[in-house]
């Protein structure tokens, strides 16, 4: 050590950017160390250690020294900079945008602090803000375009403004052909568009890219469903089992896709995997409740709503399933019109009354205790309500309460979707 501890300082920073760029933190983290403790009023030191502690994920040590070096240098602009993107890494997306703002006040021309103050503001809900500095950020570093532009197009698809999602995403393509990212959020734009082929054509592109991307082939395998291609969403789902195999998700998928071809067996083994791999095994419960019912099996359809609601009390779609199993099952056995309205009616205050599914089962429900005047009623309701699609279905049942008649289901039609 020599008798300057400024040249020894300057020594040990230099050895610790060399040990950050050959990928040592340990020996940057040591050799800042050492730089600071001979010259602990260099707020440069402090920037540099907060780096090396970064890279061994000690963010708290990172953002103390950080700190450090803000009030060391408060007229330091980098500091700032550095403080905003550990802070918002920590989610304190206030915090963050505060320090961005800092940033712009010393230095105006910043311009990738409006893009990360604009994640911020888009964590944070602050949308107008958020797309407002996007726009900044785009104009002013158009060397980094891409990635806001990927960053807003993600914005607008939470904001479910799916067409300027899907405008992003190209505009990221023609600056970047090989971006998996923008291919698969200009997927998920065009299948809330109602484009499913060229969601499916996205996601394919998503998934050459990125072949080990199990949630793109995931969506993908969603899609094909959609688009009445079973066998080829099952394909995915195999490959995405086969990469993930404890994700509840895929299972419940591939049973759905089972389900609808037919292979009842095959749908309600994929959902008791569903079951008992998932958290919050609710939904996988009622799908296999409706194959149950498809196939028939009443009693054990019923035991799986039952299950959903010890679980989840306030669950609708359980207690809507239940009120239909109870009101329309052909099984004499099964029915008890009065369960079948008090389930109903649980359903319709658990949705407001806004759901026409719970309307048209509570009519049923009504239909079934010989009460046809308030079913037809609610069956009014649920039709003013309902898509076009279940309209027709709907009124067919009007037409038998109005003579007089229950309804009953047929054994042999999935259930789930109609249902809720």
């Amino acid at each position: 050590m020599s008798a300057d501890p400024t040249a020894d300082a300057r020594d040990l920073f230099d050895r610790g950017h060399a040990a950050l760029a050959a990928a040592d933190p340990r020996e940057a983290l040591e050799c800042f160390t050492r730089a600071v403790a001979l010259r602990p009023d260099v707020a440069a030191g402090y920037r540099a250690r907060a780096r090396a502690y970064v890279a061994l994920d000690r963010r708290g040590e990172a953002l103390a020294d950080l700190d450090r070096a803000v009030r060391l240098k408060p007229d330091d602009p980098a500091a700032y900079a550095e403080r905003a993107e550990l802070l918002f890494r920590q989610k304190s997306h206030d915090a963050a945008a505060a320090d961005c703002d800092t940033v712009l006040s010393l230095d105006p021309g910043w311009a990738a602090v409006h893009g990360l103050r604009a994640q911020c503001y888009a964590a944070a809900g602050r949308t107008e803000k958020a797309l407002a500095d996007f726009a900044a950020a785009i104009a002013s570093d158009p060397d980094h375009a891409a990635h806001y532009l990927l960053a807003r197009a993600n914005l607008h698809l939470d904001g479910e403004r799916y067409a300027e999602a899907a405008a992003d995403c190209t505009a990221v393509l023609q600056l970047d052909p090989e971006s998996a990212a923008a291919f698969r959020t200009r997927g998920l734009a065009h299948r809330e568009l109602g484009d499913g082929l060229a969601a499916e054509a996205d996601l394919s592109e998503a998934i050459r890219l990125d072949p080990d991307a199990v949630l793109t082939r995931q969506l993908r395998a969603w899609v094909r469903l959609a688009l009445g291609r079973p066998d080829e969403a099952i394909a995915d789902c195999d490959e995405v089992i086969r990469r993930a195999p404890t994700g509840a998700e895929a299972y419940t998928l591939r049973g759905a896709c089972r389900q609808q071809l037919g292979d009842l067996d095959g749908a309600v083994s994929d959902f008791s995997e569903a079951i008992r791999l998932s958290a919050k095994p609710a939904a996988a419960y009622n799908l296999r409740a409706a194959v149950h019912a498809q196939a028939g099996r009443y009693a054990d359809a019923v035991r799986d709503h039952l299950a959903v609601l010890e679980r989840s009390p306030r669950d609708p779609a359980a207690f809507n399933h239940l009120a239909w199993l109870w009101a329309t099952a052909p099984d004499d056995a099964i029915r008890n019109g009065e369960r079948a309205k008090e389930c109903a009616v649980r359903a319709c205050e658990l949705t407001e009354w806004q759901d026409p599914t719970c309307l048209d089962t509570l009519a049923a429900a009504c239909a079934e205790c010989g009460e046809f005047d308030a079913a037809v009623q609610w069956q009014e309701k649920a039709i003013a309500l309902a898509a076009p699609e279940l309209a027709a279905e709907y009124a067919a049942r009007l037409e038998r309460y109005r003579r007089g008649e229950p309804y009953r289901d047929d054994p042999g039609e999935p259930q789930a979707a109609a249902r809720g």
